[in-house]
């Protein structure tokens, strides 16, 4: 007869569970532990050090976020979803997800932050007005939209940038524990060139930075763009390279590091891909030439983006000629699928993804299903 053995928790000291064994839960979990007792609600709700423990402990740390052009129609959820209109995706800090609304019954931006893991939203941000009205100018301009979080007040921010050719950097910030918008000042450097359109930014130690694009002649110049969160300042980073008309460039978060990297489309995986490592300390740029992924034959699909994101080791997304989303090990060339959900052939764009269980003042429970807005969460393992 087989004997049932049981483990006692009432053995392990609270502070152990506490401390070690409910912060390393994912969120779905740690959440019905809530309904416990008194004490650990307050715990896993409002307490800033477990929050920042779970954050850094949780196994589900390390993932990208995914948008797709297939999500539902405006007419099949205006009645129940926030993300209405054309909406946009950010970018992700701490497992915050900040989404734009453009509508097009009048020229405004809505802002949502949403936590997927909690299922809470902030969406009472106030409406800001579109600048069309500033744009008499014949040079290169652009929308720009940054999420970053300054982590002295403890404080997310919103920004949405015009970034005019030859002229100083204008636009507006929104902070979250101040709940309001503000001009920011304009920046100490003359703005050269454009940020590519729908391009994402990339965060790294809660700042935001873009690719910064200077075209000349028949090639291009790369550089990086970076917010101060804390001081609200735009910083332009030294100079990386050029590229011709062949080659595209793509920022990410390459190991914890800012990077660019450069490859030509059309024989991506056969050919090296070049990849500029900031280095912070000697504020220089490190360039590494890693590849070719594949030797032999072609398999990376032919039209639209090619290189996505990283995940935090490295591992780089790609769509194939299947058009099925990848990922590569770009020192040891190893591919693998990340499945083959018929709209992940989609994709607009993805960012870096941690699940957490941070929340802001002012945000409400909101079940919004995951196919109206068009996200996919892609795990690693």
């Amino acid at each position: 007869m087989a004997v049932k053995r049981y483990c006692n928790l009432s053995f392990l000291p609270s502070e152990i569970i506490e401390s070690e064994i409910l912060p390393r839960l994912p969120v779905k979990s740690v959440s019905r532990f809530k309904s416990v007792c008194k004490s650990w609600n307050l715990l896993i709700s409002n307490n800033p050090d477990f929050i920042k423990s779970h954050l850094d402990l949780n196994p589900n740390k390390d993932s990208l976020l995914v948008m797709t052009s297939e999500r539902k129609k405006y007419e099949e959820t205006r009645d129940e979803s926030l993300f209405q209109g054309s909406t946009a995706m950010i970018g992700s800090v701490n497992g915050l997800v900040c989404f734009y609304n453009w509508h097009h019954e009048f020229e405004g931006i809505e802002f949502v932050i949403w936590n997927p893991a909690t299922k809470q939203c902030l969406a009472n941000i106030p409406l800001l007005p579109s600048r069309f009205e500033e744009r008499e100018h014949d040079g290169l301009i652009e929308d720009c939209f940054g999420f970053g979080f300054d982590s002295v007040p403890n404080d997310f921010k919103v920004m949405y940038v015009i970034t005019i050719e030859d002229q100083p950097l204008v636009g507006d910030i929104y902070s979250c524990k101040q709940r309001c918008w503000k001009k920011i000042t304009p920046s100490n450097f003359l703005f050269r060139g454009y940020v590519p359109p729908l391009a994402l930014q990339v965060v790294l130690r809660g700042s935001p930075y873009w690719l910064n694009v200077q075209p000349n002649g028949k090639n291009s110049r790369l550089t990086v763009i970076w917010f101060d969160v804390q001081n609200e300042i735009f910083w332009l980073l030294p100079e990386i390279g050029s590229i011709d008309q062949k080659q595209d460039a793509v920022i990410m978060n390459f190991e914890d590091s800012i990077a660019v990297m450069v490859y030509n489309r059309k024989v991506l995986l056969t050919e090296p891909v070049d990849v500029y490592v900031f280095n912070e300390r000697c504020d220089v740029w490190r360039k590494m030439s890693i590849g070719p992924v594949i030797g032999k034959e072609l398999t990376i699909y032919r039209y639209g983006e090619h290189l996505f994101q990283c995940f935090k080791n490295g591992d780089t997304l790609f769509m194939s000629f299947k058009r099925e989303l990848c990922s590569v090990n770009l020192q040891t060339h190893a591919i693998k699928s990340m499945g083959k959900e018929p709209k992940s052939c989609h994709i607009v764009c993805c960012c870096a993804y941690s699940e957490s269980l941070v929340s802001l003042e002012g945000m409400k429970d909101f079940k919004e299903k995951e196919d109206t807005i068009g996200v996919l969460f892609l795990n690693k393992a």
